[in-house]
């Protein structure tokens, strides 16, 4: 029916001896017998396909269809055909087709770069000789002459056979670097296209070219996040010794449903391979926060998501794993948090009131053998415990991202001393900042949950919405102002204003003034040498005016 139901054999017996002294088997008539099978792989031999089209043309074959080749050159008797491999020397393993290989390359680029081919006889030699264009040096970038290949030296033949040390020395710096500069970079993309074939979303565009774009925009909100601190530093701990100690955004990986365990809640053994489920789990809070050695401000959201990891601990690892929350104070501030924390505590976590002081592998009993111990000091028994666990989180600090001062000095933004954007004011304008137009919104702020910065996010959209919607915006007209005639483009004032609000006009060799960011504060006049930098409607004329206007009208009344 279509399908392989068994094979059919027939037996054979070694028959009488031929010239060779070799029995050749003789099938045996009768014997035939099927043996029940379902699928048949055959693992017959292989033979070189015809060459009848490069024989036409002058290709030379022995009797056994093998290519005849120079056993230096790899070339055969066409000039530009060379050949190799098991089509040259019938069955042979691997190492000797590659090594037919690179005879095939060198005798190819000789024939190419139009060397006498008869240098390559003796290949072994000429493969290591400096009359191989190929294996003596490549064209440096830099210059038209030519970089030679850097060679290793070796150990003494009579010191290496009296010790077990390393017989190549390898490449020293110097000479690494050499080697290096040889590199002809030939790894790039070839556009090949072979990747946009394959890209099922068209996502490949290689006509694509960098460019740098200016787009002029009414406002700004900047949502650059935040950063977590790096527990390493902070060695009590064992981050980075330990391989179950986790932070938390580490911890937030193994429990999501993509993470490498598939959402389960596993330990790691001493080859770093997840293996089982921890039996007893230690969350600590406060790492790096509220410490006067690195943060002194709380980062508000630890306690939620340690409870929240308290709740996923009880029903991925089961219901008897023994979770101990380190905390200084529990902070449940948002609605339904409270709620939240007296539920971890019904579903039986341990709450230990004490910030943990360290985390070691030295068991002092039995039970602690092969566990992380925590050692810290229960405030409200006023005595000092040891738990030991399989797995310790780290409830790490929110930081200023590494970037936020340079951001800042681009959007005309200040800093807080612990080195958040400052706002214009905490209350009246806790999304503004110093430069119009430009607002901030989430942790790039202070630290924030999520509904807080989504809610902040939210008014940052509408304030930038309500500047789109009128079309033009006034600025005050109380602004700096520099004198062109004046200026003698020193750019003292560069440097001191606050805003950034002053750039240097390449081109005339002066400084100018954006009026759109300028606040008028009057640090560049202040200091300009020239006295170039004025503060509009309060210059000397102005003032001297104003004062003699007030006096004429002091006359006038007889005073």
């Amino acid at each position: 029916q279509g399908k392989v139901a068994g094979l059919e054999c027939l037996q054979n017996q070694l028959g009488e001896p031929d010239a060779s002294g070799r029995q050749r088997p003789e099938p045996i008539e009768g014997s035939e017998f099927i043996i029940s099978c379902d699928a048949i792989i055959t693992a017959i031999g292989q033979k070189i396909s015809p060459l009848d089209d490069l024989v036409n043309n002058g290709l030379k074959c022995t009797s056994s269809n093998n290519i005849i080749t120079d056993p230096d050159t790899m070339q055969t008797s066409i000039p530009h055909v060379f050949a190799c491999g098991d089509a040259v020397t019938g069955a042979a393993t691997v190492v000797e087709a590659i090594g037919g290989g690179h005879k095939a390359a060198e005798g190819m680029h000789h024939f190419l770069c139009g060397y006498d081919m008869a240098e390559l006889q003796n290949s072994d030699e000429a493969l290591q000789s400096d009359r191989s264009p190929i294996y003596r040096s490549i064209p440096d970038d830099n210059s038209d002459s030519l970089v030679a290949r850097q060679s290793l030296t070796h150990m003494d033949a009579q010191k290496r056979s009296a010790c077990f040390e390393e017989e190549t020395n390898g490449f020293t710096v110097e000479s690494a670097l050499k080697e290096s500069e040889r590199c002809l970079n030939c790894g790039e993309c070839c556009e090949c296209m072979e990747c946009v074939s394959v890209c099922e979303a068209n996502a490949i565009d290689h006509t694509m070219k960098e460019e740098i774009e200016e787009i002029k925009v009414g406002s700004i909100i900047l949502a650059t996040g935040y950063d977590v601190i790096d527990p390493e530093p902070i060695k009590q701990f064992g981050y980075g010794t330990y391989p179950n100690v986790y932070t938390s955004l580490e911890f937030e990986r193994i429990s999501n449903a993509t993470g490498p365990t598939g959402g389960e809640i596993l330990i790691r053994d001493k080859s770093l391979a997840f293996t089982k489920k921890p039996k007893s789990v230690a969350l600590l809070h406060c790492i790096g926060s509220r410490d006067v050695n690195y943060h002194e401000y709380c980062s508000r959201v630890c306690c939620m998501y340690a409870l929240k990891y308290s709740h996923l601990i009880k029903e991925k690892a089961g219901h008897d794993t023994e979770v101990y929350d380190f905390y200084i104070d529990m902070r449940c501030f948002g609605e339904g948090y409270e709620e939240f924390y007296r539920r971890c505590q019904e579903e039986g976590t341990n709450f230990i009131r004490g910030k943990a002081s360290e985390i070691t592998h030295i068991a002092q009993t039995s039970e602690e053998q092969g566990k992380l111990i925590v050692l810290a000091e229960d405030t409200l028994l006023g005595m000092p415990v040891r738990i030991p666990v399989d797995m310790v989180v780290l409830c790490v600090a929110m930081q200023a991202r590494e970037d936020a001062l340079d951001v800042g000095r681009i959007f005309g933004v200040n800093l807080g001393a612990d080195g958040f954007f400052l706002e214009e004011h905490p209350k009246l304008g806790p999304l503004n900042t110093a430069t119009d137009g430009v607002f901030i919104a989430g942790a790039c702020q202070s630290p924030k949950d999520i509904p807080d910065t989504v809610a902040q996010a939210s008014g940052a959209a509408a304030k930038a919405l309500s500047l789109a919607t009128r079309g033009q915006v006034q600025v005050p007209s109380t602004i700096s102002w520099i004198d062109p005639d004046i200026c003698a483009g020193c750019q003292v004032c560069i440097g001191l204003c606050p805003y950034t609000a002053i750039e240097f006009d390449h081109r005339r060799q002066i400084s100018v003034i954006n009026e759109a960011i300028c606040k008028g504060c009057g640090s560049c006049s202040g200091f300009c040498p020239s006295g170039a930098a004025q503060i509009r409607h309060f210059q000397k004329k102005q003032i001297f005016a104003e004062f003699e206007g007030i006096m004429d009208a002091l006359n006038d009344v007889g005073v």
